[in-house]
């Protein structure tokens, strides 16, 4: 093996969602200014590129590197580290040629492509997002690379870094645009040129140059990660020997290599847009239907938001203002399978390697045990955003109360389909892993069609609206993780022990989520504490509620806390206490 000895799946798992728990917060700190600064408008502007670049993301980030980190795994432990270092140079050709083609698709479609969903005012910031699919190219080399050596760290730091360059950037240049926009409406009347007649009207042509500018920042901030990845990779290596080299096998042909990872990239890629099919739907069909529900009833729609959509606003802007309205509940419903893809990227060296070596058994522990930490994270924090969605979002975006109402009762359905989505990606992860990638994509588009069809009736419904979308992706990933998790047993020909990884994170999650209920209700009634304090202890009280009981019905298991970097200390001591199975 490499001199610098691999993590276990938890310990690596661990390490991504470390820096994962960093990355949400340096990212939280970015989209609340930028939400108070860019209001409902802006955010409409902002979401289309970033739905847009979501997937383009998922490709290069997730994708590209889990058909890396499949073939690196499996020829490491088979030993072929020659092998293992001409993966790495056919992915640099491979990669960076898709870089180029992507961001020449993006930078020239972008006016087409806001035409189609009739969001003209997004133009700048689509163009904005073009290049960073060049340079998510390039980091998806080290990092399939280095995943595939079960080294999470450059993938982590690499993570941290982008996040915090996001956030210096993207509000720079927001707040940079909407000033300089402004400044020319005060002094002119014009912004770039155009009559403007209101401030009202300066201030929504003002976001969409202060979304292209947040937009700019994130693609500034892909630059600096991939710098970053090639600068390590270029001063630290891989930890393979000289030693090593000599001892391996001669290397397969390049032309083989390339056939093999153009193989396995294509149908991973396909899943990892697939992945994000949802976004691309919605992005794709809300504000279409949303403005069908208006010529259908306009009145229905005016009266279900009455005071909550600004005064003035023009029916035909509507749509938009829902849609970054929307934002509000998918910033939140991203974060918990955001949080459990790390386990996937993390799982699937450790599954392909047990799959390569024939080791059923040890397929089994670690399908069984990805899953069952996946379901002990995602089923209590979908239970909760269930729960608690209206004193969440007026805790987060109180400075735009409205457009937290708005977003409630999306985020009450999407709470329970957080659970589903969760689970959907690192079983996903590990369907790639034992060869059954082209699976994975057709169960995401076979979900993806549910949500289209309900997204296009449900959203047309005026009494619906916007609130008829989060059925379609409830719907949607219900399908998807359940017939996965069975695809995945019969292909791998193993029984999961339904009782500790499903049952008792379920039985757990529903007291965390009546404890949350009943201490938000409570302490609601005590006058002299503010909603936004309230709400914090309710989640604290959900939390210490979930972890007792958890640890009462032993929902943990000992091989768990062994798998954590020094667990076996703490899996002594609370064996002693009888906490754990």
């Amino acid at each position: 093996m490499p001199k610098q000895k691999g993590q276990s799946f938890l310990h690596g798992a661990i390490i991504l969602s470390a820096a994962t728990i960093i990355v949400k917060l340096i990212g939280a700190l970015f989209k609340l200014p930028l939400f108070n600064l860019l209001g409902g408008d802006g955010m409409g502007y902002f979401g289309t590129a970033y739905n847009l670049f979501n997937p383009i993301y998922a490709l290069a980030i997730s994708g590209f590197p889990v058909a890396v980190s499949k073939l690196v795994s499996e020829q490491i432990a088979l030993r072929r580290f020659r092998d293992v270092r001409r993966i790495l140079t056919v992915s640099k050709y491979l990669f960076i040629g898709s870089g180029l083609i992507g961001f020449l698709i993006i930078f020239f479609g972008a006016g087409p492509f806001v035409k189609l969903i009739d969001n003209p005012g997004s133009y700048l910031a689509v163009v904005a997002i073009a290049p960073s699919i060049f340079f998510c190219c390039i980091m998806s080399i080290y990092r399939g690379y280095y995943v595939g050596m079960s080294n999470m760290y450059p993938t982590a730091i690499s993570q941290v870094i982008e996040a915090v360059v996001k956030l210096i950037c993207g509000l720079g240049f927001a707040w940079g645009a909407m000033r300089w926009c402004m400044g020319q409406y005060e002094t002119t009347g014009r912004i770039m040129g155009q009559v403007v007649p209101s401030i009202e009207q300066a201030q929504s042509v003002a976001c969409a140059y202060g979304a292209a500018g947040a937009v700019l920042g994130m693609t500034v901030s892909t630059f600096v990660g991939a710098v970053y990845l090639w600068a390590r990779h270029k001063r630290r290596g891989d930890g393979i020997t000289q030693a090593d080299l000599m001892a391996s096998p001669v290397a397969d042909s390049t032309k083989n290599h390339f056939k093999r990872l153009v193989m396995i990239a294509i149908p991973v890629c396909l899943s990892a847009v697939v992945v994000n099919l949802t976004s691309l739907i919605d992005l794709m069909s809300l504000m279409n239907r949303v403005g069908a529900a208006l010529e259908s009833n306009a009145q229905a729609i005016l009266q279900m938001y009455e005071g909550l959509i600004p005064q003035g606003k023009q029916l035909s802007e509507i749509p938009n203002y829902l849609y970054g309205s929307y934002q509000c509940a998918i910033t939140l419903f991203n974060l918990v399978p955001t949080l459990t893809s790390t386990f996937g990227v993390s799982a699937l060296p450790a599954v392909a390697s047990a799959w390569a070596l024939k080791n059923r058994e040890l397929v089994r522990k670690n399908v069984e045990s990805v899953i069952r930490i996946t379901c002990l994270i995602a089923i209590p924090a979908g239970i909760g955003l269930c729960v608690l969605s209206e004193p969440i979002l007026l805790l987060i975006y109180s400075a735009r109360p409205q457009e937290a109402m708005i977003a409630a009762p999306i985020l009450r359905i999407m709470g329970l389909a957080v659970i589903f989505v969760a689970v959907t990606t690192p079983v996903n992860s590990m369907l790639q892993g034992v060869g059954q990638v082209f699976l994975a994509v057709k169960l995401m588009l076979i979900g993806g069609a549910l949500k289209l069809g309900i997204n296009y009736f449900a959203v047309a419904i005026p009494e619906l609206n916007i609130q008829g979308a989060p059925l379609g992706t409830l719907a949607c990933y219900v399908f998807i993780a359940v017939a996965g998790i069975a695809f995945l047993c019969n292909r791998c020909q193993i029984s999961l022990d339904m009782k500790s990884v499903f049952v008792k994170p379920l039985v757990a999650a529903i007291f965390c989520g009546a404890g949350a209920w009943g201490a938000y209700g409570l302490l609601q009634r005590i006058n002299a504490l503010p909603q936004s304090v309230c709400t914090v202890l309710a989640i604290g009280v959900a939390g210490v509620v979930y972890l007792l009981v958890l640890f009462l019905i032993k929902g943990i298991s000992k091989e768990d806390i062994n798998m954590l970097p020094n667990g076996e200390k703490l899996a002594q001591l609370l064996e002693k206490h009888k906490l754990i199975r």
